[in-house]
C-alpha cells in the first residue's frame, strides 16, 4: 500500500475558494467509523437496566407534564436513582469491544489473503469462511485483539455470539458516514 500523497491545490483554486485548505484538513483529520459490540455475562442485568431506563424516562416525562405534582416528582427522582443503580450493575457486567473501518484497500487486501475454498466459492462466499472472520476481527479491533485470540473466541463461543463478533467487525467496514445530498444534510443559507 502506498503512502497517501497530499497535493496542494493550485493557488488560483485556493484564491477562488479560500476555504479549500481548511476543508481538506478537516477531511484528512476524519476518524474512521467505529462500531461497538456490547457483551454481557448476565442478560437479566441488561434487561433490568433497559426496564429502569424506560421507567425513568416515562416518569420524567409525566413529572414534566405536571410540575405541581410533588408525589410524581418524587417518584421520578426515585426512578432516576434506580436507573443509576441499574446502570452501575450493567456497566460492571458489560464488556465492550470496538471495531474500526480499515483504511484504503486494506479490507480488499485482507479478502484476497483469505480466498474462499472451491466449495465456499461455489456456495457464493467472497472469502474463506474458516480464516477470514478471525483475520478481520483482529485487523479491525481497536482493543488490540490478536488473530489467535479472535480464533479462540470464534471456536469457543456459541453461534449467536460468534456471528455478532464477526458482524461487528464487518459492520465497521460498511458503516456509511456520507450522503449524496438527498435532503438529510445541513442546509445552507
Amino acid at each position: 500500500m502506498s503512502a497517501a500523497v497530499h497535493n496542494e491545490p493550485p493557488a488560483a483554486a485556493v484564491a477562488a475558494d479560500a476555504h479549500w485548505s481548511a476543508k481538506m484538513a478537516r477531511l484528512r483529520a476524519r476518524t474512521a467509523a467505529e462500531v461497538p459490540l456490547y457483551l454481557w455475562q448476565d442478560g437479566d442485568i441488561r434487561d433490568r437496566f433497559e426496564e429502569a431506563r424506560r421507567e425513568a424516562k416515562s416518569l420524567q416525562q409525566l413529572a414534566e407534564s405536571d410540575p405541581a405534582n410533588a408525589a410524581l416528582a418524587k417518584e421520578a427522582k426515585a426512578a432516576e436513582t434506580a436507573l443509576e443503580e441499574a446502570r452501575a450493575a450493567y456497566e460492571a457486567d458489560c464488556e465492550v469491544l470496538t471495531f474500526r473501518a480499515l483504511p484504503g484497500d486494506t479490507f480488499g487486501d485482507l479478502v484476497k489473503e483469505h480466498p474462499p475454498t472451491e466449495e465456499q466459492s461455489e456456495s457464493g462466499s467472497d472469502w474463506n469462511e474458516d480464516t477470514f472472520p478471525a483475520a478481520l476481527i483482529a485487523a479491525a479491533s481497536v482493543d488490540g485483539m490478536t488473530e489467535d485470540e479472535a480464533t479462540e473466541l470464534l471456536a469457543t463461543w456459541g453461534m449467536a455470539d460468534r456471528v455478532e463478533l464477526f458482524q461487528a467487525a464487518l459492520a465497521a467496514q460498511n458503516t456509511k458516514r456520507s450522503d449524496w445530498g438527498k435532503g438529510s444534510g445541513p442546509t445552507r443559507s
